[in-house]
């Protein structure tokens, strides 16, 4: 009896793996495949400066997605940053620095030459100055602290999310693009989140993770449960925009791939 009931266990445990499967396959992938700057993308030959002129030089090759390392100063503002071996000549007092003090202090490259920084005010002039671009935030992922301080970039933000619960946070608070961080994805949370969105319309699915190419070519049964349920990818990096059309043939399921080299 005991071996009756499991079998009969199994058999439904892979119908239901079999349905989101064939679901998920059936579905369109979002969004369509893009390039986006990783820490506004490169300047001057250095990454993660996340700064005004990487930014800007993105937006002259044409760049639409543009990601940032938004973080929270000890005030409580966000701000564009990240440690970086690139930035080594600017040393702050606090990590994340003080609004006061990372603003009057310029972004000193290894190069010899100075960046702007960006905090929240810089960043909406930027976005609400160039409406076709879409911000991509790495680091924050509350939906409370965006929507007060980006309120009029919310239909235009892609967020990584660091838990599920966060990631169905974000959905429903309407924002254009949520994705399940690398360092989060379960792949039975995704079919039990899979299994609530068919029962219930209002539970968000996971279409959208987001990991390194190490993570995808190091980690097989993960690589091979993102191709069984065609999970979208926002996969990072990209040595140069150049690559990214052979890794977007390579990963079929990458939808967005973050770059470093943009040009000069």
């Amino acid at each position: 009896m005991k071996k009756i009931i499991l079998y009969i266990l199994a058999v439904l445990a892979t119908a239901i793996v079999a349905l989101v499967a064939y679901v998920r396959d059936n579905e369109p992938q979002v969004p369509e495949r893009t390039i986006c700057a990783h820490a506004g993308g490169n300047i001057d030959s250095l990454t993660y400066t996340n700064s005004r002129e990487a930014v800007m030089n993105a937006i002259a090759h044409g760049v639409k997605h543009i990601e940032l390392d938004i973080v929270i100063s000890p005030e409580g503002e966000p701000l564009a940053f990240h440690s970086s071996n690139d930035m080594v000549d600017t040393i702050y007092t606090s990590d994340p620095p003080a609004i006061a003090e990372f603003t009057a202090t310029p972004l000193r490259g290894r190069n010899g030459k100075t960046y702007t920084p960006l905090t929240w005010r810089e960043i909406n002039e930027i976005f609400l100055t160039h409406p076709n671009l879409t911000l991509v935030v790495d680091k924050t992922d509350d939906p409370a602290v965006l929507e007060k301080f980006f309120p009029k970039l919310k239909e235009r933000m892609v967020v990584e999310c660091f838990t599920m619960e966060r990631y169905k946070q974000v959905c429903r608070a309407g924002y254009k693009q949520a994705m399940l961080s690398e360092e989060a994805i379960s792949p039975l949370a995704i079919i039990g989140q899979d299994l609530k969105h068919l029962l219930c319309s209002d539970e968000p699915r996971v279409d959208m993770v987001a990991l390194g190419r190490k993570t995808y070519n190091s980690n097989r049964p993960l690589r091979w449960f993102i191709k069984i349920f065609n999970i979208p990818m926002a996969v990072w990096s990209s040595p140069g925009v150049n690559d990214a059309p052979e890794l977007f043939d390579k990963m079929p399921q990458a939808r967005m791939f973050y770059t470093n080299e943009l040009g000069k």
